[in-house]
């Protein structure tokens, strides 16, 4: 009895192997996060048959197979540029989540947690005179009003 030719038997499997493996790739796109979800992929087996010119019942065969997968997105960030008023300096930091263009953080008013040889006040010290939580900035109670709506100077304060 003859064996009836299919797409899995086509090349001793070779064509059903490329199916799988395309598919497979396919399969890894759909699933990146970094890709489309709804953009369409596409795989192309292309089956080529060409007859002999003198024995038509002698076919040669040519299988390939083509994939196309959504393309990764686009990433966007929002640049800051920023220029030292004393010295001149430009700098570009990238913009943080929740952050506002010229917002000051602990490290800009010499308040790191990092050790510093020269430091006039721990970060904690400063914390405790201005009435405030040492890692979240909160007040931890209302500091009496000698001057009410007076602005503090954490420049100033850190520098004795």
């Amino acid at each position: 009895m003859k064996e009836i030719l299919t797409l899995a038997s086509m090349c001793g499997g070779g064509v059903q192997e490329r199916i799988n493996r395309a598919l497979a790739k396919i399969s890894d796109n759909i699933l990146d996060p970094n890709t489309e979800a709804k953009k369409k992929r596409v795989l192309t087996v292309k089956i080529e048959l060409t007859p002999s010119e003198d024995d038509r019942e002698d076919v040669v065969v040519d299988v390939s197979t083509a994939y196309k997968l959504a393309p990764e997105i686009g990433l966007k960030t929002q640049l800051f540029i920023n220029k030292d008023l004393n010295t001149g300096e430009i700098s570009i930091t990238e913009h943080a989540k929740g952050q506002i263009k010229g917002q000051l953080t602990l490290d800009d008013c010499g308040m790191s947690t990092h050790p510093q040889e020269e430091k006039v006040q721990s970060r904690e010290e400063l914390a405790e005179e201005l009435g405030c939580d040492p890692d979240t900035g909160e007040l931890l109670e209302q500091p009496p009003e000698e001057e009410p709506g007076k602005v503090v100077d954490l420049r100033k304060a850190m520098s004795g």
